[in-house]
């Protein structure tokens, strides 16, 4: 029989702040990879392409603080990776003929 001792305190809360630290990162740097590519396609200007990238860096950064914030006070709540499976669209049905539907008058 092998008994295994609990994790003491400590180390919960070392690997809980390296998850969040982890998080903060992922999240900021998505955010302001998402911030450049957009500000790259649609302004022109330096300062316009700054704000819009350092506002979707704030807006990573924000939302890891929520996530962190709600894991240190519910420790049932686990951080979740980053993943795009989050974001997939909805699977639309896929019509079996290749003529369209006719409407009906």
């Amino acid at each position: 029989m092998s008994s295994e001792k609990p994790k003491p305190s400590e180390y919960k809360m070392s690997e809980m702040w390296d998850k969040c630290a982890e998080n903060f990162f992922v999240r900021s740097g998505t955010g302001m990879l998402v911030g450049a590519a957009t500000a790259l396609v649609f302004f022109r200007g330096g300062v316009s392409r700054t704000a819009v990238t350092s506002l979707a860096t704030g807006f990573g950064a924000g939302v890891s603080f929520v996530e962190c914030k709600l894991a240190f006070e519910h420790p049932e709540w686990k951080l979740a990776p980053f993943s795009f499976k989050k974001f997939s669209l909805p699977k639309m049905p896929i019509p079996t003929s290749s003529t369209p539907p006719k409407k009906e008058d």
